[in-house]
């Protein structure tokens, strides 16, 4: 049996535009009649565009349907297992985002932090460390740390402090941007080859702790801006993001423990 492309968009109730940009693209391609140009589906297509709403439910782009459509049965497990990993995080977004939402909506049910941001003049001592530096978005510095674990547990040194983040500088062409360099202190010796390991020399430093989800973290360089100015102490950055508790050790966000330090120059 088939049906004709009228028909077939009412039996589907999906209209006959859509159906013909399934066609363009190439997920769902009817029998053509030279002679009349009509477009003929088969039951067989009924399957295939279910299958079609089914993936674009789970977040598919018509792309990856496409590729889903003309993979074995191996590699739609692959490609499924990829996106359900996605969606995850998305939903983890999506969550964080309802938690903010109530807090904001519930004051009464929420306990009111106040941030202060008491800043520490101090020296920062010489360290070596295992440092990766990227070109990176959100998500991207995600995949950065990651990179990062993964080398540390490969190399197996004695760890001497914290992970950290610098955050160079932000792309003229694309706010979302930053050029980022993570690192994590480690015992070394001179001489010893390794492009990725970095010398940080003693350096005088003014650090504040920022407690928290890092959505709030732009205060705690506030202050030291401030403090600074106030001051009169050049800013030798840049920044510098610590991190004593962060999504390596602990889920909840509002439990984050940062300090942010820059080096400073002389009064």
């Amino acid at each position: 049996m088939e049906y004709k492309i009228g028909e077939f968009s009412k039996i589907n109730k999906i209209s006959e535009r859509m159906l013909r940009y399934y066609d363009e693209k190439g997920l769902l391609t009817p029998r053509k009649d030279e002679a009349n140009r009509y477009r003929y589906y088969s039951a067989e297509d009924i399957q295939i565009l279910n299958t079609i709403k089914k993936l674009h439910k789970y977040q598919f782009s018509t792309e990856d349907i496409k590729r889903v459509l003309e993979s074995d049965e191996e590699a739609v497990k692959a490609l499924f297992q990829q996106k359900i990993g996605e969606l995850q995080k998305i939903a983890l977004g999506y969550a964080d985002a309802i938690k903010e939402m109530k807090r904001a909506i519930e004051p009464e049910k929420t306990i009111n932090r106040v941030h202060t941001y008491p800043v520490f003049r101090g020296t920062r001592p010489s360290f070596h460390a295992l440092c990766l530096r990227k070109t990176v978005n959100e998500d991207g510095l995600e995949l950065l740390m990651d990179h990062l674990r993964q080398s540390v547990k490969q190399m197996n040194p004695v760890l001497c402090g914290q992970h950290f983040t610098i955050f160079h500088a932000v792309q003229e062409a694309d706010a979302e941007l930053y050029d980022a360099e993570i690192g994590q202190p480690i015992q070394w010796k001179e001489g010893t080859d390794d492009p990725r390991i970095q010398f940080f020399r003693e350096s005088p430093c003014i650090s504040t702790l920022h407690r928290g989800s890092y959505d709030s973290i732009s205060y705690a360089y506030r202050a030291l801006y401030d403090w600074a100015n106030a001051g009169g102490y050049p800013i030798r950055g840049p920044f510098i993001e610590t991190y004593y508790t962060d999504g390596w050790v602990i889920s909840d966000e509002q439990a984050f423990v940062t300090e942010v330090s820059v080096a400073i120059g002389a009064e």
